[in-house]
């Protein structure tokens, strides 16, 4: 086979996995379809993102992809959620520094207790 060839067998073994993947999504129940979303923008990222970039890939590996006896996108999703996400520590760290900083507009907008503990109570 030439390269074309082989670039459109792998874009057709890629369509065909996101296929299934799909059909199995739609035999699920709404509520399991709905828990799967994160999974299934991934998958269609992937997608997209190897449809973006299959022209880049020499014969090589596109032959070696093919000749693989596992899913593509499902190894790949199964390798992306191994790996660490900080997504969740910056969105943490994010909050909190908000929270003082929301917490300090409070204070102002709300009036601060005077050093005996007692409010100041200022007409607007």
């Amino acid at each position: 086979m030439d390269e074309n060839e082989l670039r459109d067998l792998l874009s057709k073994r890629l369509y065909i996995e996101l296929q299934l993947f799909k059909d199995s999504m739609l035999r699920k129940e709404k509520g399991d379809i709905f828990q799967s979303s994160y999974e299934i923008e991934i998958y269609v990222n992937l997608y997209e993102i190897f449809m973006m970039h299959i022209g880049s890939l020499d014969i090589d590996t596109m032959r070696r992809l093919l000749n693989l006896k596992l899913g593509i996108m499902e190894h790949l999703y199964q390798e992306w959620l191994s790996r660490d996400d900080s997504f969740f520590d910056e969105l943490r760290e994010f909050a909190c520094d908000e929270l003082g900083v929301l917490s300090g507009l409070w204070n102002l907008d709300c009036g601060e207790e005077e050093a005996d503990g007692k409010r100041s109570d200022k007409a607007a």
